[in-house]
């Protein structure tokens, strides 16, 4: 597992990365405009996904496994229109800490250390894709989708999981970092063994981790 964790967390700087590039001057723009919340932006990112698994063509760009596309295809044909609940979904700096192995890094700096406390706190999500197997996990990473703004009321790294009556259920992962920019990277839950029918079941969902959870009512 910690295997395993390591070599998504390389593959999600990279990422991440990309991310902040593409999205830099969007990040500006948006400084200038009423704040959206973490629910409407969240909204955003769903919509994006469930177009890209509802486009074949998209899929076709990115692979030519036909069991990958076919279950982008299954995961188009939900309904994301109306999310049946929202979660948010948090967990503790210390659990954190010790899901990064930080108390192996007694000489390294702070800056170093809430570093890697940024880049492990979106592998929770990717974790349980890796259960349901490597073709799921590809899908998950076809699909994910990545935006940066600024939200000045945004404090905390957060999960705000998307619920849907007909539909997988989506995650996305809000990191804060410096002058109140906010990445948010979204990605389809894959692994049928997570339930999310009540803000307890999503706890147990996390076997290997302590969170907290509470429902975000809709937005007037």
């Amino acid at each position: 597992m910690k295997k395993l964790i390591r070599n998504i967390l390389s593959g999600l700087a990279a990422m991440i990365v990309l991310i902040m590039i593409f999205n830099l001057s969007a990040c500006s723009k948006e400084s200038h405009a009423e704040t959206k919340s973490l629910y409407a932006q969240g909204l955003e990112v769903v919509k994006l996904m469930s177009e890209m698994a509802q486009t074949e063509e998209y899929a076709g760009i990115y692979t030519g496994i036909s069991e990958i596309r076919t279950v982008i295809q299954n995961i188009g044909s939900g309904d994301f229109s109306s999310p049946k609940a929202v979660y948010a979904i948090s967990i503790a700096d210390d659990d954190l800490a010790a899901m990064a192995e930080l108390g192996n890094l007694d000489n390294a700096s702070e800056e170093l250390k809430n570093y890697i406390m940024q880049r492990t706190f979106p592998v929770l999500i990717t974790q349980i894709n890796a259960m349901s197997g490597t073709t799921n996990l590809a899908v998950s990473s076809v699909c994910s989708v990545g935006k940066t703004f600024v939200n000045e009321n945004a404090t905390e790294n957060v999960i705000y999981l998307y619920v849907y009556e007909n539909a997988v259920p989506v995650a996305v992962i809000f990191t804060v970092g410096e002058n109140h920019a906010v990445s948010a990277s979204g990605m389809f839950i894959m692994y049928d063994g997570f339930t999310c029918g009540s803000a307890d079941e999503i706890k147990s969902s996390f076997r290997y981790i302590t969170v907290d959870v509470s429902e975000v009512l809709p937005e007037k």
